[in-house]
């Protein structure tokens, strides 16, 4: 196998530096990237040495001729002939076919993907050449070494996604260069395509009813002697509404008895994510704040339950899953943006009718401004406020009589939704 190199987008063919490859066994069906291998184009660089060619070929031919220096027109005829030969090096043209292919077109960040070039060579075969696939902001060189009529070379490769992002892949791009360096030609053989690292989720079992009844809610754990969803039969007592009493089961027990519901309440969960960077305690913490968000979204979308999802001031798409998610890719938190309270009312005026409001912001944020954000909150709505930090256990507490809670691991959630008192 050969060895696969990373390196900086920015710098040359010569300048690579060395990266962890792992050959990785392919269990699953292949993804066609969709990547064209119709359409080419080319792209001449001249580098600093041919730069200098061409200003020391210019100053000889200017000596030889003015002077009749014999010395220079030698020099001349010497530069003249070593850019001829880096010109037939990097005009050769490329004679082969490129693809890539890649397991999955979307992963969750820290799940390791693996990514094919695989190269066909026409019927007249191919010469050596080093192929180069940029990777984010790292680029995959290739050396692929001679192919006879039709043959194929196929190689793996890592793909980073050690961070959420939407990571560019491609354009993969064939490189010729002379021995001398002086002249470099870069054949574009497909174009870009995305691979989408998504933010880790987990199913936090929050019920975000509210305190309202609806017909149309969700059915809570409280009883009550007149809703819709039935539970069970108990004797009458004086006071219960005889609307309510089952005449048939009276009739064979020869006492009353009346049903009990189960209460269904307004469920319409609004999240309030803040992206202010310093907000949070580090890198870490803000991405557990976002994964957060995310969670509550997917299981919303997952239970066919109402839910907004704002990310700062941007509302996220809810319609599926996997929009959400790679929505929230491609998401950046800012140096600077408007207050909490801010957000939340904004999030309210989009969704008047929401029962419940979370907002999650950073262990950095002012409790004061925490508190103003949880006055916004109608009476209506049940707040909950959550924190993320670097690291400990979860701490619990009261922000402006709404319950808030301090976390440090996704998994957290879940205990945090287990005490919540409906």
């Amino acid at each position: 196998m050969t060895d696969t190199r990373m390196r900086p987008r920015q710098q040359g063919v010569g300048g690579r530096i060395s990266a962890t490859t792992r050959t990785v066994r392919a269990t699953t069906q292949l993804v066609r990237s969709g990547l064209s291998t119709t359409t080419r184009t080319t792209r001449l660089v001249v580098h600093r040495a041919g730069w200098s060619a061409l200003v020391l070929l210019a100053g000889m031919l200017l000596l030889a001729l003015a002077w009749g220096w014999v010395e220079a027109a030698a020099i001349t005829c010497f530069v003249a002939v070593a850019a001829l030969i880096a010109l037939a090096v990097v005009f050769v043209p490329v004679t082969f076919r490129v693809r890539v292919d890649f397991e999955q077109s979307r992963v969750v960040v820290g799940r390791v993907s693996v990514a094919y070039l695989t190269v066909t060579a026409s019927r007249r075969g191919s010469r050596a050449t080093v192929v180069n696939v940029p990777v984010g902001e790292l680029t995959a060189s290739f050396l692929v070494p001679p192919l006879g009529p039709r043959e194929t070379w196929r190689e793996p490769f890592i793909i980073p996604t050690e961070r959420r992002q939407v990571l560019t892949l491609g354009p993969a791009a064939a490189t010729r260069v002379d021995p001398l360096g002086l002249l470099s030609r870069d054949t574009i053989l497909s174009n870009k395509t995305e691979l989408y690292v998504h933010p880790r989720t987990l199913a936090p079992d929050y019920s975000a009813i509210g305190l309202l009844r609806d017909l149309e809610g969700e059915i809570s754990p409280t009883i009550s002697p007149s809703d819709i969803a039935f539970h069970s039969l108990r004797d009458y007592a004086p006071g219960d509404d005889r609307r309510h009493v089952h005449w048939p089961t009276s009739a064979r027990l020869g006492r009353l008895v009346v049903r009990e519901f189960e209460q269904t309440r307004r469920s319409e969960h609004l999240v309030v994510l803040d992206l202010r960077r310093d907000s949070y305690d580090g890198e870490e913490a803000a991405e557990l704040a976002l994964s957060a968000a995310c969670s509550y979204g997917v299981e919303a979308i997952s239970l066919g339950r109402s839910a907004s999802v704002r990310f700062g001031e941007t509302e996220m798409p809810l319609t599926t899953a996997m929009r959400l998610l790679d929505a929230a890719s491609d998401t950046k938190f800012v140096a600077e943006g408007p207050a909490l309270d801010e957000l939340v009312h904004a999030g309210l005026r989009e969704r008047p009718q929401a029962s419940a409001v979370t907002i999650i912001t950073g262990e950095r944020i002012d409790s004061e401004e925490i508190a103003r954000a949880v006055r916004t909150v109608p009476l209506s709505a049940r707040p909950l406020v959550l924190r993320t930090a670097a690291g400990g256990r979860v701490v619990r507490g009261r922000i402006a009589d709404a319950p808030a809670f301090t976390f440090a691991q996704l998994s957290d959630l879940r205990r945090i939704s287990g005490v919540m008192v409906l």
